[in-house]
Formats: structure tokens, sequence, C-alpha cells
């Protein structure tokens, strides 16, 4: 990272509280310099509820058998909420041996799930309900469950940068998902009854204006800097606080942080588009553990002003406005 730019990044990535572990774990440090209020994530909606048949052919299991059921399904689901993988309800399920002739399937999926956040503080949920009712959302999204932190933290922020100071990657990804979600919703296209929306092109150009050690383009499509984006891997030690932006925003898309898709005149009409022209929005995953009041925050800060009272209450009306889903699981077989 270029010097003139260092002072602009360190806004975006939570400072190495190594530099005083006892006083940080205390609270000491925390809030030290730049500070982000915290705010609620959006609601996210429970697992369906679980049908009285599946619950009693659970009960009634050899107590085993049962636990042996139940176990598998938790870890299945407990690595991937490590490694932020969304949850395939049926695939976890098969994963773990539970299969049709069980009658089980929506029983042990809701203790799994329970067992979770009990021990962990994890829960088990589905996307905001207004994102559901957004035009053009992918259908791939609409089944499926994410494991959010649901440990409350301090106004400080605490616990949050506690676990993502672990691990130098952990904060860059973290600041850097954030600042994405501060560019485009921002700068991005607002659209009614649909997420803000931003050519990919548009969103390299200002991270470049952050930081000149970022590409100013996306790669190109079957370029071997394209094809090298499909390496990135978690856990790297790394002392560059300048991450390969082409790999992680291209693993966060993976993890449902972001949105990716190709852009067209229906859903992107304020711009002249260019051949090969991508689209980047608001993930689900970034709705369920940060929030857009939370980003709409962040922005304000950076800024040094107040946040904006309408895109608020832009917020509190999706919310509200959202219509209740049914919340029983639908006849499906589980292979």
């Amino acid at each position: 990272m270029s010097r003139r730019n260092k002072r602009k990044q360190e806004h975006f990535v939570h400072e190495d509280p190594s530099q005083d572990e006892e006083d940080d774990y205390h609270g000491g440090n925390i809030g030290a310099g730049f500070t982000l209020s915290q705010q609620d994530p959006e609601p996210s909606q429970s697992i369906p509820t679980e049908r009285p048949s599946e619950r009693n052919n659970l009960d009634k299991l050899d107590p085993e058998a049962r636990e042996k059921a139940v176990t598998s399904l938790a870890r299945i689901m407990l690595f991937k909420a490590l490694e932020r993988e969304p949850i395939d309800r049926l695939k976890v399920l098969k994963d773990a041996g539970i299969t049709t002739k069980d009658k089980i399937a929506s029983a042990a999926f809701q203790e799994a799930s329970d067992r979770l956040l009990k021990v962990f503080g994890f829960e088990v949920c589905k996307m905001p309900k207004y994102m559901e009712n957004w035009k053009g959302i992918p259908a791939k999204y609409k089944d499926r469950f994410f494991v959010a932190n649901r440990v409350k933290d301090s106004d400080q922020g605490t616990h949050s940068r506690c676990i993502h100071s672990v691990h130098s990657p952990s904060s860059v990804e973290r600041g850097f998902i954030l600042l994405v979600n501060g560019l485009i919703f921002c700068k991005g296209e607002s659209r009614t009854h649909g997420p803000r929306k931003m050519l990919e092109r548009d969103l390299y150009r200002l991270l470049h204006r952050i930081d000149d050690a970022i590409p100013e383009e996306p790669p190109i499509q079957g370029t071997s800097r394209a094809k090298n984006a499909k390496q990135y891997r978690t856990g790297t030690s790394t002392d560059i606080a300048t991450p390969n932006v082409d790999t992680l925003l291209d693993q966060c898309v993976h993890w449902d942080y972001f949105i990716k898709e190709k852009a067209s005149d229906e859903n992107f009409s304020s711009q002249v588009l260019e051949e090969g022209d991508m689209l980047i929005s608001m993930g689900p995953r970034s709705a369920i553990e940060i929030g857009r009041s939370q980003i709409i925050h962040f922005c304000a800060s950076i800024l040094g002003e107040e946040p904006d009272p309408s895109m608020l209450r832009e917020v509190q009306e999706d919310v509200e406005e959202a219509p209740e889903m049914d919340d029983t699981y639908m006849e499906e077989e589980v292979a």
C-alpha cells in the first residue's frame, strides 16, 4: 500500500490489538482512534418450524442413534459456519446420513441448530424477509441458511474486534467487506424493490482512489489474472494491508457477502454498458452480519457527518413492510 493511502486504509481495517493485549481484552484500548457505532444487523428469518411427526420420530429413536444423528449434523453445520459456507439444508442432512426413510429431518435440523446457538452463540437463519421480495434476487438464495454470530457485543465492538483480530487476514477481510458495502450503498444505483447496484468497473475505480495499489479495472475474463482470482485461500499469513482485490472479491461473492451478476439494460439503466459489464450488490450474509443501518453509520463516520435520516427511514420501512413468510417446511425429499 502506498504511503499516501496508509492513513485512509486505517479507517477501514481494525488495528492489531497485540500492541497491548491486556488492555484490549478489558476494553482499555477499544475505541481509541477511529471507532464505529455498533448498529444491529437486519432482522433475519428463523428456520422453518419442525414437523410434529418428525419431532415425535426423533424422540422415539434409541438415545445412541439420536445422539449420533444430531451430533453429526451439528458438527457439519459448525464446520460450514467456521468456513463461512452457506448451508444447503438437504445437503447437510444427506452428509450427516439422515435420509427420507428416517422421517426426522426437520426435527434433527432444529435440534442441531439449537445446539449451535446454546453452545457457541451461532444462530442458523435465512435471509431477511424484505430481501426475498426483491425483484431479481437469484432463487438460490431463498433456500440457503446462514450461521450468524449472535453474541451480544459492547458499544465499542469489543467482541467483534477480538475475534477478527486473531488473524491479520480476518481484519483485512472484514474491513474490505464493510468498505465495499459502503461504496455500493453510497455510490450504487438505487432501485425500487431491489438492492443498490454498482458496476464492477466503477467499484474498482473507487477502490483504486482509496489505495493506488489496487488495480483500476477488474480482471478481463479468460486472462491469467482472472483465473488466479479463483485461488483465494483463507487463513494465510500476510503482512500486506492491501488485499488482492480480485481474489477477495470473488471469495466474498462465494461467501454471499455480495451478489455478482451480468449487467443488462433491464437490471441497470443509469449508465451506458460495455461488453462484459458485471454488477455488484449487497448479499444476504452482509445483511445478516452487518446490516444497512451499520453501513449508513459507517459512511457517515468516514465523512464526518450525521447519518442520513431518509436512508435510515428507507431501511426501517423495508423491514416493516415485508410480509410474513410461511415458516413451515414444504414437502421434500432427502436423498
